[in-house]
C-alpha cells in the first residue's frame, strides 16, 4: 500500500579530494611489499638502517620529495607516495631451444637398416641413422640419433639420447624459430617410402639474454599486473645508464597506440623521472625526463628534488623550467639550500640541451633548471597535461554511461555523449588546470569538438551500437621560456 507521506533527505556531496601525482618509488635492495607513506619517519621505519629493507637512497629520495618548502612556488607540498622493493636485479643468461622426440613401443627394426628422419616437416632438416643391430626398444632407437644434427632458422641443433628420447639442443642460446612438432621416418633417401613410428615430439623455445635493467622492468610489469597498477609517476634507486634507458623505454611503451586501444588494451600510461651523472647521456624516448648532476651530487637525489618541487602543482600545468629544486636532505633552518650546481663547460651545457637532459644552471647569479623537457624534446608539462585530459575524459565518459539507463542512438544521444569530452576540455582550460589556452576576451577554452551525425553512421556501426568518432582539437597553453625585447636607450649626460 502506498504511503501518504514520503520524506526524502538529501545531503550535499562531500568535497572530492584534491588530485595529486600518484608517485611510485622503486627500491632494489630486497623484496618488500608496496606501501603508502606520508612522512619520512614511516619510510625510515622500513628502509632505514634498522628497518627490514634498508635502503639509504630511498630514504633520501623520500626526504627530498617531502622537503621542498623553502623553494617551491607551489602552495602545497607532496604529501604521499608509494614505495615497493624488489630483489637486486641481475641478468639472465640466454637459454637454448630444444626439440625432443620420445619413442613409445617400437616395432622391431632389422640390423644394417638405413632410415631417414624428417623433422618439422622440412626437407632441409633431415637426419639419417643406421641400425648396427636389431632395434627393439625406444632407448635403442633414441641412441641411434646421438651426435646427429640439423640446421633451421640459422641455429644448429645437436642430439643427445636420454633413455627412450632424443633431445636436440641448439648450439647457441636465444629464442628460435618455432619448429612444428612433426617427425617422419622414411626408408629411402628421397623421402618417398614412409616407415611407421610411434612417437611424440615437443619443441621448447629458448630465451634471449636479459640484462639486469630489463629484468627490473620485468619485475615492475609483473607488479603492475598482479599487485598494484594504481600509480603514474615513477622513480627508482638506480642511476646507471642502462637502467635509466630501460626505464625510459618502459615509460614510452606504456602509452597504448590507437590500434592497441581498439584491440582492448587498457590505458595505464606512466611517466618516468631519472637522474644521471653522464654528461653525454643521450636517449630520445618519450614520457621520460632526466636531470643531470655531477657524480658527487647524485646523493642529493635531484630527480626526487625536482619532482617534489614542481609535482605539487599537479594537475595544474606549469612549466618545469625556471624551477629551483631544494636539497631536501640538507639543513634548511637558516635558509634555502638548492641542489648543487654542476660544473659544466659551455660545450657540455650545449650537449645536455641538445640531448634534452635537464640540469641546474646559473645565469646572472640566478640558479634554476633548464629546460623542463622530456628526452624526446617535449615539455614535461605538455605530457602531464595531455595525460590528465585523457584520464579525465575517460572517467567522465564512464560516469555518464553508468549513470544513464539508456542513451539513444541518434543525434540527441551523440550530443549527450559529447558533453563528457566537452566538460573535460573545459576543466583543462580553467585556472585550476591551465592545460588548454583560454581566449583573451571570453576566457573560454580554445578548443573545438566535432560531434558526428546519425546520417554519417554505417549499417555495421548501428548494428553494433558503436557511434562514429568524436574528434576534437585544443590549443595547449604552454609557457613563456624565452623573452626578447627591443628598444632604444638614450642617456643625456
Amino acid at each position: 500500500m502506498a504511503r501518504d507521506v514520503i520524506v526524502v533527505v538529501q545531503r550535499d556531496a562531500l568535497p572530492t579530494e584534491k588530485e595529486s601525482l600518484d608517485i611510485l618509488l622503486v627500491s632494489t635492495t630486497g623484496e618488500y611489499p608496496v606501501g603508502t607513506y606520508r612522512d619520512v619517519a614511516s619510510v625510515e621505519a622500513v628502509y632505514g638502517p634498522d628497518g627490514p629493507c634498508p635502503n639509504a637512497k630511498i630514504v633520501r629520495k623520500a626526504t627530498t620529495l617531502l622537503n621542498q618548502g623553502k623553494t617551491t612556488l607551489a602552495e602545497t607540498l607532496l604529501d604521499k607516495f608509494k614505495i615497493v622493493s624488489f630483489e637486486p636485479p641481475s641478468s639472465s643468461p640466454a637459454l637454448p631451444a630444444t626439440f625432443s622426440i620420445t619413442f613409445a613401443a617400437v616395432q622391431s627394426i632389422e640390423a644394417a637398416k638405413d632410415l631417414w628422419v624428417r623433422i618439422g616437416g622440412n626437407d632441409n632438416t633431415v637426419v639419417d641413422i643406421r641400425t648396427d643391430t636389431e632395434v627393439t626398444t625406444g632407448a635403442q632407437l633414441a641412441a641411434l640419433f646421438a651426435g646427429t644434427s640439423f640446421t633451421v632458422g640459422g641455429k644448429t641443433y645437436t642430439a643427445a639420447a636420454v633413455d627412450n628420447a632424443v633431445v636436440y639442443t641448439a648450439t647457441v642460446g636465444g629464442e628460435a624459430d618455432t619448429i612444428p612438432e612433426r617427425v617422419e621416418f622414411f626408408g629411402d633417401e628421397d623421402l618417398i617410402t614412409p616407415v611407421a613410428a610411434e612417437l611424440t615430439a615437443e619443441f621448447v623455445n629458448g630465451t634471449d639474454f636479459v640484462s639486469a635493467a630489463d629484468n627490473l622492468v620485468n619485475a615492475i610489469k609483473e607488479f603492475q599486473s598482479n599487485v598494484d597498477n594504481d600509480w603514474y609517476y615513477l622513480l627508482t634507486d638506480r642511476d646507471e645508464d642502462e637502467y635509466v634507458i630501460a626505464l625510459a623505454k618502459f615509460a614510452e611503451a606504456s602509452e597504448p597506440s590507437e590500434a592497441e586501444l581498439g584491440g582492448g588494451v587498457e590505458d595505464h600510461r606512466k611517466f618516468y623521472m631519472g637522474q644521471t651523472c653522464n654528461k653525454a647521456f643521450a636517449n630520445t624516448t618519450a614520457r621520460a625526463a632526466v636531470i643531470y648532476t655531477d657524480e658527487q651530487y647524485l646523493n642529493e637525489e635531484p630527480d626526487a628534488s625536482y619532482t617534489g618541487n614542481v609535482g605539487p602543482f599537479y594537475p595544474k600545468s606549469v612549466t618545469w623550467k625556471f624551477k629551483r629544486p631544494q636539497d631536501g636532505n640538507a639543513a634548511t633552518s637558516e635558509g634555502e639550500k638548492l641542489i648543487s650546481l654542476p660544473k659544466l663547460t659551455e660545450g657540455e651545457r650545449d650537449a645536455l640541451l641538445e640531448n634534452h637532459v635537464n640540469f641546474l644552471t646559473e645565469e646572472y647569479k640566478r640558479q634554476y633548471v633548464k629546460d623542463g623537457t622530456c628526452l624526446d624534446g617535449e615539455f614535461i608539462d605538455i605530457v602531464l597535461g595531455a595525460d590528465w585530459i585523457a584520464k579525465r575524459m575517460r572517467d567522465l565518459l564512464y560516469d555518464l554511461l553508468l549513470a544513464n539507463a539508456n542513451i539513444n542512438y541518434g543525434d540527441d544521444g551523440f550530443g549527450f555523449i559529447a558533453t563528457a569530452p566537452a566538460q573535460a576540455l573545459a576543466e583543462a582550460a580553467d585556472e585550476d588546470h591551465n592545460i588548454i589556452a583560454r581566449d583573451a576576451e571570453t576566457k573560454a577554452g580554445v578548443f573545438t569538438i566535432n560531434i558526428p551525425k546519425y546520417a554519417e553512421t554505417t549499417e555495421e556501426q548501428r548494428r553494433n551500437r558503436v557511434m562514429p568518432d568524436i574528434t576534437w582539437e585544443a590549443l595547449l597553453s604552454g609557457a613563456v621560456h624565452q623573452v626578447k625585447t627591443k628598444g632604444v636607450l638614450r642617456v643625456s649626460l
